[in-house]
């Protein structure tokens, strides 16, 4: 069963881009093991870039071995997920799986359209992007609280208002330095020329 769930997403995935396919064709013929923790699959990439069901008996050019932590990140993050892998066999095809693999998307608002219709899809694809830029947006929102509460509240930090206050402050006094610093010159200057030599 997880074979064929497998085969079917990545078959799914692959139609949606042609250039991944073409990325693949390359390799037409070359057999792919994904060794998961319950269970390996064998794939074989087809003429076209496709993939299907890999011959049992033929040997896999690629083996690519999944950590279960590995597998549960592939679904959200397959970048990480292959980093962790240990890879085994034909580098060139390892490296074509690897570009074809961070940079495949899935085209979910194409999917949903199809059952729900366009207007829904799209709705629902919506939802979707705001619901994954929330965990970003929750943490820039938690950092600018947690800075105005340390400094407004606490004040362990220095308010903007304060740095520019004090920043002016300093422009101030080293302006009256210079100054200071110009009228010694002069009285220096007057006291060498009035004194008896």
């Amino acid at each position: 069963m997880l074979k064929g769930v497998v085969v079917a997403v990545a078959q799914h995935l692959l139609r949606q881009a042609q250039w991944a396919r073409a990325r693949l064709a390359e390799h037409a013929g070359k057999q792919v093991r994904i060794e998961l923790p319950l269970a390996a699959v064998l794939l074989r990439i087809a003429a076209d870039g496709d993939v299907e069901t890999g011959e049992s008996g033929a040997a896999a050019d690629l083996v690519v071995t999944l950590s279960p932590g590995a597998a549960a990140k592939w679904p959200i993050d397959r970048q990480a997920a292959w980093r962790e892998a240990r890879i085994d066999g034909d580098m060139e095809l390892a490296a074509a799986i690897s570009y074809v693999m961070a940079n495949l998307r899935w085209d979910y608002e194409d999917d949903l359209s199809r059952v729900f219709g366009d207007v829904v899809a799209y709705r629902l694809a919506r939802g979707v992007r705001q619901l994954s830029a929330w965990p970003g947006e929750a943490a820039q929102s938690l950092a600018q609280g947690a800075a105005e509460f340390l400094s407004e509240e606490r004040h362990v930090l220095a308010t903007r208002l304060c740095v520019e206050e004090f920043t002016e402050q300093v422009d101030e006094l080293r302006d009256a330095v210079e100054r200071l610093d110009k009228r010694i010159d002069k009285l220096a200057q007057r006291v060498a020329e009035s004194s008896p030599h």
